[in-house]
């Protein structure tokens, strides 16, 4: 896939099922998607989050010989109640493992029943420790005591996990609640995960000790919600860390009349695929994967900027957190496609391409820019300058036209608020939507803007 960007930022509808998977697990996905209010973006980043949390643990991908990080992914799509968040999670979140489920769910029955055989007889002190369930997927309110458990248990057979959560808001409600009980293990647990790193735990019945994990975090939350619950602040990183995609707005494709028989048959097919590649990908042997130096280049100088700008004190202290997560997240998914499209191939290739970091950097481009926008409150006189500006520029987006001050003053200050920005704040807010790859800010003479995409919630 070529990069199709504005001002450096990727456009959501560059993205294709085509361009971004395997031409088989593209097609799959494709109709397995089709009724939810999905677009290419929205279920592959969900898929595939799935998807990295199966991999096991020292599947990494490295910017260079100094640093690597682990391929996994903490995504969560953002939409309104009864949008059908639901539905993507159950089909492109549990179905595609629910075979791998039921694969350790029988390990741990065989286990206990060759456990009880062996200890039958023995004195309960002399038994050892009866054997633990594993869980791939890790969800309900769990307690950072009991994920604790999980992770040493997967550690010892060198497992990945998913935090999978339909509803994210109880995560965060039971963060928050941790906090304020003066504990913070919950926050500081869901930090390190996201690194990989390990941890020591120390309790009256005894230690639990991991030195490595690999760990994915998938959710849903509404805007609202997640909205109130980074108010503007994430001083630890936690919320920069999760990749909030905005689900496109748009209702399930519902239909009235009964599949034909073709129609069931590929719908099975596809969902086969989909599961096929869980296995796969499951059963795939760890290995670290590294950068091209093309690729490294890529990553590099689209970084560097985003660097300068998070440490402008100017900036909000949310949009920063933002900013100096960015590398980490398209590193963790150029090293997600790279084991995606090389699942099949007959060498397994081990260094990242060009092509797939660009992949990656639009992705994370995409869902920051928008991210950023959402950030900015919708009754902010700034932000609602910006969209209107914006607005007046692109009209129904066939012929944007050039926006200058002495225009935008009597068409977009329609309040008092907004006129109060004057023409320092229309100033303040093309460079804005320029910096946001909206479009390009032109001085010659009289500084005017010209959009060149759409904003989201613009057609």
């Amino acid at each position: 896939m070529h990069s199709n960007t504005v001002g450096g930022v990727a456009m959501r509808d560059q993205f294709t099922f085509d361009s971004l998977l395997p031409p088989d697990l593209a097609d799959a996905l494709e109709l397995i998607q089709q009724p939810l209010p999905t677009d290419p973006l929205s279920a592959t980043g969900t898929l595939l989050t799935g998807y990295s949390g199966l991999f096991k643990i020292g599947t990494r991908v490295a910017q260079d010989h100094q640093y690597s990080v682990p391929c996994n992914a903490f995504w969560a799509n953002v939409g309104y109640s009864g949008q059908g968040k639901s539905p993507i999670h159950q089909k492109l979140i549990s179905d595609p493992a629910a075979a791998i489920r039921l694969m350790h769910k029988h390990q741990h029955e065989d286990a206990v029943e060759r456990w009880l055989k062996d200890t039958e007889g023995m004195k309960k002190d002399d038994k050892p420790p009866k054997p633990r369930p594993r869980f791939p997927h890790v969800g309900g309110n769990y307690s950072p005591e009991a994920l604790d458990i999980q992770l040493d248990l997967h550690e010892k057979d060198g497992l990945g996990a998913l935090i999978s959560k339909d509803e994210m808001s109880g995560l965060l409600q039971s963060l928050e609640s941790d906090t304020k009980r003066g504990r913070g293990t919950g926050e500081a647990q869901l930090l390190e995960l996201f690194d990989g790193s390990g941890n020591l735990s120390l309790r009256v019945e005894g230690q639990r000790q991991y030195e490595r994990c690999h760990v994915s975090l998938y959710g849903n939350i509404q805007p609202k919600v997640l909205r109130r619950a980074i108010a503007g602040d994430d001083p630890t990183g936690k919320f920069a860390r999760v990749l909030f995609n905005l689900l496109p707005l748009k209702t399930l494709e519902l239909r009235y009349d009964d599949p034909t028989d073709q129609e069931r048959a590929a719908y099975a097919r596809a969902q086969k695929v989909l599961e096929k590649y869980a296995v796969e990908l499951h059963q795939q042997q760890p290995a670290t994967v590294e950068l091209s130096a093309e690729a490294r280049c890529l990553l590099l100088d689209w970084f560097t900027p985003q660097q300068a700008k998070a440490i402008d004190p100017n900036i909000s202290d949310v949009v920063r957190s933002l900013l100096g997560k960015t590398s980490a997240h398209a590193l963790r998914w150029a090293g997600i496609l790279h084991n995606v499209h090389n699942l099949n191939a007959a060498t397994r290739e081990l260094r990242v391409t060009a092509q797939t970091m660009q992949i990656a950097i639009d992705i994370v481009d995409t869902i920051t820019t928008e991210m950023r926008l959402f950030h900015q409150a919708d009754d902010d006189a700034s932000t609602l300058l910006m969209r209107r500006v914006h607005q007046l520029s692109w009209g129904d987006g066939s012929s944007p036209r050039a926006v200058g001050w002495q225009y935008a003053r009597k068409e977009a200050a329609t309040t008092n608020a907004l006129r109060e920005l004057g023409a320092g704040g229309f100033h303040v807010a093309i460079a804005d939507l320029a910096e946001l790859g909206f479009g390009t800010v032109c001085k010659n003479g009289t500084t005017t803007y010209k959009a060149e995409r759409a904003m989201p919630g613009q057609t």
